[in-house]
């Protein structure tokens, strides 16, 4: 033990020791510091490992431990955003890691509640945990830190424009699903499929969903600026996603060739979804 003649400088962060004449200072960091972690980064490489032994039980046929990790990783999820909303005082849909664990509880939920029992290693169940693994991958290059409360992240119809469209996403993503899965039936079975029409009945939700979310915010510049909507990038991005949907409903034709380009295009709607949440949240 070594005594340093000077001053003592505690602080929450380290203790300081000023030396005499004028020498440097000295700081040494508190024990707690060193033991300190991030509990969202913790949540999140827990939930990720989770969904991670979720899809390879999955895609190797193991149904009755792949559904218990699955309520497992949806349990560990759920905890997460409830920590959000406790800490922040606002509901987990503005920021890239809290919507995107939002969407991703969402479509955990979908997978275990909503999808018809299939054989085979590549079924709806295992694209769904291949989904929420590539939006997990994502997640990991937003940062974790929870945005300071703001007083219109509590006005309803915010909230409900935001919400709406993660929700919107998460509806799209399992109608990708089902689309996907539907791409790899032999062509003679894809006539009258019905994993094109709960596909497609997924996706009609997910655009009901959104234009719900599109309303939502019409009403919010209403009471907060006076007037609605005018033409703007944000705008742009909102008329695109709503053409892709019309586009994957409308396309004219009932045979096998125009149901192969309105799978396509109802695959590529989240995407362009999930596309334009990461541009804004980069900006």
């Amino acid at each position: 033990m070594v005594a340093l003649k000077g001053r003592v400088f505690l602080s929450s962060h380290s203790a300081s020791i000023k030396l005499p004449s004028g020498r440097n200072e000295v700081r040494i960091p508190k024990a707690g510091n060193l033991m300190m972690f991030d509990p969202l980064l913790t949540g999140y490489a827990t939930v990720f490992i989770l969904y991670a032994v979720t899809f390879f039980s999955s895609f190797m046929g193991w149904k009755g431990l792949s559904r218990l990790l699955s309520v497992m990783a949806l349990a560990v999820n759920g905890s997460i955003l409830v920590g959000i909303l406790i800490e922040s005082g606002q509901p987990p849909v503005f920021e890239m890691f809290g919507g995107m664990l939002f969407v991703m509880f969402i479509l955990c939920l979908l997978g275990i509640f909503c999808c018809r029992a299939e054989e085979g290693r590549l079924n709806i169940k295992t694209w769904v945990w291949i989904e929420i693994l590539f939006l997990l991958g994502i997640t990991l290059f937003f940062p974790t830190d929870l945005l300071p409360h703001r007083y219109h992240h509590t006005y309803p119809w915010v909230v409900l424009f935001h919400g709406f469209r993660c929700l919107a996403l998460s509806l799209a993503l399992f109608s990708a699903a089902h689309f996907v899965r539907f791409r790899r039936e032999p062509l003679r079975k894809r006539v009258n499929n019905p994993l094109f029409k709960q596909g497609r009945n997924y996706l009609l939700l997910s655009a009901v969903t959104f234009l719900c979310g599109e309303y939502s915010g019409i009403i919010w510049c209403q009471n907060g600026w006076g007037d609605f909507w005018h033409w703007s990038p944000a705008f742009f991005q909102s008329t695109l996603i709503i053409l892709f949907f019309m586009a994957a409903f409308h396309l004219p034709g009932k045979n096998p060739r125009s149901d192969n380009l309105r799978s396509v295009i109802a695959i590529m709607t989240p995407l362009l979804m999930l596309t334009i949440k990461v541009v804004k949240g980069l900006s």
